[in-house]
């Protein structure tokens, strides 16, 4: 077996993100190829009109800078649209919780007055109140209705009370 020189042997390399293989080097050096260098006509210094006229030379591409400030000017802008969007949601959420606290407050309040609403209204209660603005009961005069004669009678004489239906039979 024939032992690799060092120009001959294979060095392996993780691959790229590019997915492109690895590639060994070249038995011979590389030579770096140039462009060809092109020459502006040079301009007679005495003649000012043809100094004038005479076009500047430009390569074949077009100027990266104002492309580039483009792009950056774009993302700049794209940024603080973002940014702004950002602050007005955050000054929504914060009246969306405190209209919710309000609410919150509203809500036990009205529970609290329902509570006191039928604490009063609950017989002792009542019969304080009365006492203290120097009513009571009149036990001389009893609105008792008695009368039970011309075909009056209660809602609930002769039945019987919903779900208690006699059984026949049964005696119940």
């Amino acid at each position: 077996m024939r032992q690799l020189t060092r120009s001959e042997s294979v060095i392996r390399t993780a691959p790229s993100r590019g997915g492109r293989p690895a590639r060994a080097p070249r038995a011979t050096p590389q030579v770096r190829r140039t462009k060809p260098v092109r020459t502006a006509p040079v301009a007679d210094p005495a003649d000012p009109a043809a100094a004038s006229a005479a076009p500047a030379a430009r390569s074949g591409r077009a100027p990266r800078a104002p492309f580039m400030l483009l792009v950056i000017g774009l993302l700049c802008g794209g940024l603080v649209s973002l940014l702004l969007l950002n602050t007005v949601l955050a000054q929504d959420s914060y009246k969306v919780n405190e209209l919710r606290s309000a609410n919150d407050q509203l809500r036990q309040k009205k529970e609290e007055l329902k509570n006191a609403n039928m604490r009063l209204e609950m017989p002792g209660a009542l019969s304080d109140s009365s006492a203290k603005q120097g009513q009571g009961p009149d036990w001389d005069e009893a609105n008792v209705i008695t009368d039970r004669s011309a075909g009056s009678r209660a809602a609930s004489d002769g039945q019987t009370p919903a779900g208690q239906e006699r059984v026949p039979g049964t005696g119940r």
